[in-house]
Order: C-alpha cells, then sequence, then structure tokens
C-alpha cells in the first residue's frame, strides 16, 4: 500500500431539486411514478375497508346496526367525507394515467417473440390493444359482481 495521501476532493456540480421539470422526458417520468401514490391511497383505503368488515360481526342472530358499526362508519362517514371523495377523484385520474402509460411502455419493456422458431416480435398495437380489452373486462366482471351482490 502506498502512504501517500489524496487530497483532491472530486468535483461535485450543484444539481438544482427541480432538474426533473427542466427536460419533458424526465418530467413525464416524475409525473407517472408519482401517480404511485394514488395506487397506494387506494391500497390503504381497501385494506381499511377489509379491516372494518372484519371487525364487523355479522355472524349474530340478530341483525343490529351495532353490529356492523365498524364497517358503516367506513362506508357512510370515510368514504362519504367530502376531502376523500375529492381524493379519490384525484386518485381516479392518476391511477388512469398510469394505466394508459404503462400501457404504452408495455411493449418496449417486455419483448414477445410471435413463435420460439423466430426473432420477429408481436405487434405494438395487439399487446396494447389486449391490454386495454384485459382491462376492460376486468372492469365489467367487477362491475356485474357489484351490482349482482345488490
Amino acid at each position: 500500500m502506498s502512504d501517500v495521501k489524496n487530497y483532491r476532493k472530486p468535483y461535485n456540480p450543484p444539481v438544482d431539486n427541480f432538474w426533473w421539470t427542466k427536460n419533458p422526458f424526465f418530467f413525464r417520468y416524475i409525473l407517472r411514478e408519482g401517480t404511485a401514490a394514488c395506487a397506494l391511497f387506494v391500497a390503504a383505503e381497501v385494506l381499511l375497508g377489509i379491516f372494518m368488515f372484519l371487525l364487523s360481526d355479522f355472524g349474530s342472530e340478530v341483525a343490529t346496526a351495532k353490529n356492523a358499526a365498524p364497517y358503516l362508519w367506513w362506508v357512510q362517514d370515510f368514504l362519504g367525507n367530502p376531502l376523500v371523495l375529492l381524493i379519490n377523484v384525484a386518485a381516479l385520474g392518476g391511477l388512469a394515467f398510469h394505466a394508459v402509460t404503462w400501457f404504452a411502455l408495455m411493449p418496449k419493456a417486455v419483448r414477445v417473440f410471435m413463435n420460439k422458431h423466430t426473432t420477429e416480435l408481436v405487434p405494438e398495437n395487439l399487446i396494447i390493444g389486449s391490454l386495454y380489452a384485459a382491462a376492460g373486462g376486468a372492469t365489467v366482471i367487477i362491475l356485474l359482481a357489484a351490482f349482482a351482490s345488490m
């Protein structure tokens, strides 16, 4: 080992906190990644609803509002709060933007070959269209299940 000390300091140029606003590519990237907060809020909201449902006592012989109090609080007071409604509308917009950008990104992120004997790729329009069809089909199934349970 050398006993020579290096007193040279590396140059670290100053970086502005909003460097990503200068380039449209980075701005769209940060905006898309920021929509993950919408997904986090929706997931936490659904988990809270499941937790409140599990706290309720639906197995008793006599159905009373006291047995379902935690779940009714979640449905009426929490979901009915105007601030939560506003956040849910914003989250719906953010998740729709996230889905559209993710579907557009998918053919570039995952290479799907036509078959195992060729290097020809499946057309991007087919991949994107199948993703929209799957999302639409899942939405229809969920809505049918929700309306059938009413």
